[in-house]
């Protein structure tokens, strides 16, 4: 991504961010998006829950989920596999550094009236696998606000907007942010959730490690898509 668009991407959504640092943040992203390497149980990636499993989303029996040799993550549209375990390793480091409670990456599907978001890689704190946007989901989760609006939400004190009504419901972490994975044409194709149980938490290094993940990711996000798509006919 050129230095132009990482500039157009930061003044889209109001960020006053060092772009070079940025720039940095992506390149380290990819880097471990490619090259990291480590085991992780099956039941960590391909999650049943309330009648919703991730394998069957993807049309992939239990010998396609051990295929997770390498291949060009930024080319190949037949190993998710690979591209999953190679997500949730950059999403474990990125929450690592920075002590993150909870991570999530959600692929949306939007239609007409309101979108569904489905819950690819998560670690902490429950949170649901597949979630409508209507209006009564998008006031509890900010990651549904972000999907619907194409918004990054950075909320440093969550008790407050529930005092104002900004949001509702049950809220687990009192810092929490929602970055979009946007297409080249502002659809949303994901939202990245990441959060921390005390306030004030995220920094301006953690928040732009977050974007330059969302930037990075979409390439992938759209390899997902396809491969939904193709199982849709």
């Amino acid at each position: 991504m050129t230095c132009a668009q990482v500039r157009d991407y930061l003044q889209t959504q109001g960020l006053k961010l060092p772009v070079q640092e940025l720039q940095m943040a992506m390149l380290a992203t990819q880097s471990v998006l490619e090259l990291a390497q480590a085991e992780i149980d099956l039941s960590v990636l391909w999650y049943e829950e309330n009648g919703f499993s991730l394998a069957e989303k993807f049309n992939l029996n239990t010998n396609a989920l051990r295929q997770t040799h390498p291949a060009d993550l930024f080319t190949s549209k037949d190993n998710i596999a690979y591209t999953l375990r190679q997500l949730y390793l950059v999403l474990d480091s990125v929450a690592s550094r920075h002590h993150n409670d909870t991570f999530a990456l959600y692929l949306y599907e939007g239609n007409d009236e309101a979108g569904e978001l489905f819950r690819l890689l998560a670690r902490g704190c429950q949170l649901p696998a597949i979630l409508k946007c209507d209006q009564q989901q998008i006031n509890q989760y900010l990651f549904a606000r972000t999907a619907i609006t194409g918004w990054l939400n950075q909320v440093n004190d969550v008790q407050s907007w529930l005092n104002d009504g900004s949001l509702s419901g049950k809220q687990n972490s009192a810092s929490q942010l929602a970055v979009p994975v946007s297409g080249d044409q502002g659809q949303i194709l994901g939202v990245l959730y990441a959060a921390h149980q005390q306030p004030d938490a995220i920094t301006d290094t953690e928040l732009i490690e977050w974007i330059a993940l969302a930037m990075v990711a979409t390439p992938l996000l759209y390899n997902l898509h396809d491969a939904v798509a193709h199982i849709k006919g």
